[in-house]
């Protein structure tokens, strides 16, 4: 894994073999950052989530509490994802999440 010299990991964090935590970004704590994923410059992972392998969050992404960002999931910079919110696997955010939501596909679509 690469952290950079200016991120933060909170406490009982977890940064998988192969991910990446770029410059600025912060993770909040007791979060899973699984093996290939890539956080990007400036982002703010809230604490207790998930995101899976493969997963990319591009620069000034904002991942509420209690998420999970499913495996090769890409979301679009500068975006806000709601607290307790699932996005499937291999989607594509392209807008922003409110919280208690479930959204999947290219683009990714709400189904919940």
């Amino acid at each position: 894994a690469h952290v950079s010299a200016n991120a933060n990991v909170g406490l009982s964090s977890f940064v998988s073999a192969g991910a990446i935590v770029n410059h600025s970004a912060n993770i909040g704590k007791g979060v899973i950052v699984n093996s290939g994923a890539i956080i990007e410059h400036e982002c703010q992972v809230g604490d207790f989530t998930h995101i899976a392998p493969g997963a990319t969050l591009l620069g000034n992404v904002r991942i509420g509490s209690n998420c999970f960002i499913g495996a090769n999931a890409t979301i679009k910079e500068g975006l806000t994802i709601g607290d307790n919110t699932i996005v499937g696997a291999g989607s594509v955010v392209l807008s922003h999440i409110g919280d208690n939501q479930k959204w999947v596909g290219v683009p990714a679509k709400c189904i919940d």
